[in-house]
């Protein structure tokens, strides 16, 4: 195996090196049958749907192609026609394709992306030329850049030890009366740096919630469904940046901008701080879509789900209602679980517990980056992680007033050390 890599590493004059890599939603194949892990976005492209391939920004340049426009790859004496996706940071002189597409049978899968595995003959001296046509990639994410918003912040170490960070003071004069929580008041705090971008949380979202997928056309169309998403970000040059990924979901804000333009008062706040939805009232205006400001609200344009039957019906939750077409839908910080601890906690006379309260998101977790609790609680983890140093909320100046904190990004590169130390900076 070894000698087999050495000779098709060796890097042919004027060709691509090709790399072929697992599927991150469908491994090998064996996994693309599943609908939800399809419609689950890369990471980091951000692609559903599909396997394009993947070159750099200077190849991309120098061969005059763009996100979805179609190239001719060959190597090994087979030749694939292909969408290509500029990914900032790959290697010049790499094209990389993910394997586990392009199957001809099954359900779910048949049909979608390419079959890479003929391609495994030869990895070196890929040559690759653009085609003609493009096509329109289901990606979930179109910009990549902050552009000196203050929505992810990042900072090396160092910095954070100097105490230098940027805590700017936003007003908070309004016209509206402020919210009474007379019991609880539920809120959360993700940890960006611990967040991996691995969307183990959104699978969660979507399975506990009974949300449809939509399928690639409708991803196209800036349809997908999901409750939650991870929003990534790139900082440094295009040729070598890193990257730095944020989970986004409702913020439930007390003053929220959706809940005073609802027109039949479907979307209005819980005396426990909830953001609620009252599906069977919402007429489907989708003026709350509009003036909310994270665009974490979901409207079912299509009827995915009158048409199941047993046994696709098993696969839904029963504790979750069903939403039909035209119906307004988001996070709900799961409140069929804070329901279902309330009850227990009557039934046995006690308070509820810290921590007792898991939604789907932070149960499903590897990094324990999403913390849940009762923000009236002062001992509470999630009321003493608000305090952190590095807690902030996103878009705090609009005066939302969201129940999600943040805590910054921290990162320990060796160089970046060196240019705070010298008075220098890095910023997202």
């Amino acid at each position: 195996v070894a000698a087999w890599a050495a000779k098709a590493f060796q890097a042919a004059p004027g060709g691509f090196e090709l790399v072929l890599r697992p599927g991150t939603q469908v491994f090998d194949g064996r996994y693309g049958n599943s609908g939800w892990l399809q419609e689950t976005p890369d990471p980091v492209t951000k692609v559903t749907w599909g396997n394009p391939l993947s070159l750099s920004v200077a190849d991309a340049k120098a061969l005059r192609l763009k996100d979805g426009d179609m190239a001719h790859l060959e190597a090994g004496g087979q030749s694939l026609r292909h969408p290509v996706i500029v990914q900032p940071g790959q290697a010049k002189g790499t094209v990389v394709l993910a394997l586990g597409y392009g199957r001809t049978t099954g359900g779910v899968a048949r049909g979608v992306g390419f079959n890479a595995y003929p391609l495994r003959a030869s990895l070196s001296g890929a040559k690759l030329t653009k085609a003609r046509g493009s096509m329109k990639l289901p990606v979930t994410q179109s910009h990549h850049r902050l552009d000196g918003r203050d929505l992810v912040r990042s900072m090396p170490v160092a910095t954070f030890a100097k105490g230098d960070l940027h805590h700017p003071h936003h007003p908070d004069a309004t016209l509206y009366p402020d919210q009474q929580f007379p019991e609880h008041k539920w809120g959360m705090v993700i940890d960006v740096s611990a967040c991996i971008g691995c969307s183990a949380c959104s699978l969660a979202c979507q399975s506990e919630n009974n949300i449809p997928t939509v399928g690639p056309d409708q991803v196209a169309k800036g349809r997908e469904m999901h409750w939650m998403r991870i929003d990534r970000y790139y900082e440094g040059e295009a040729d070598n940046p890193s990257v730095v990924h944020q989970p986004m979901l409702c913020q439930h804000c007390d003053h929220a901008p959706c809940e005073n333009v609802c027109p039949v008062n479907a979307t209005n706040h819980s005396p426990d701080g909830l953001n609620q939805m009252a599906y069977n009232r919402c007429v489907g205006t989708r003026y709350c879509a509009n003036n909310c400001p994270y665009k974490v609200r979901r409207f079912n344009f299509l009827e995915f789900t009158a048409h199941k039957s047993e046994p696709e019906i098993l696969a839904y939750n029963p504790e979750v209602t069903v939403r039909p077409r035209g119906v307004m839908e988001k996070c709900t910080f799961c409140v069929q679980r804070i329901q279902d601890v309330k009850i227990r906690a009557k039934g046995e006379h006690r308070a509820i517990r810290d921590g007792e309260v898991q939604p789907a998101c932070a149960a499903a977790c590897p990094s324990q980056a999403i913390v849940f609790g009762d923000l009236k609680d002062p001992e509470s983890a999630v009321s003493r992680l608000v305090k952190s140093e590095r807690g902030y909320k996103v878009l705090e100046e609009i005066g939302a007033r969201p129940a999600i904190t943040y805590l910054a990004n921290l990162r320990n590169p060796a160089l970046e050390a060196e240019k705070v130390e010298k008075g220098g900076a890095a910023h997202v």
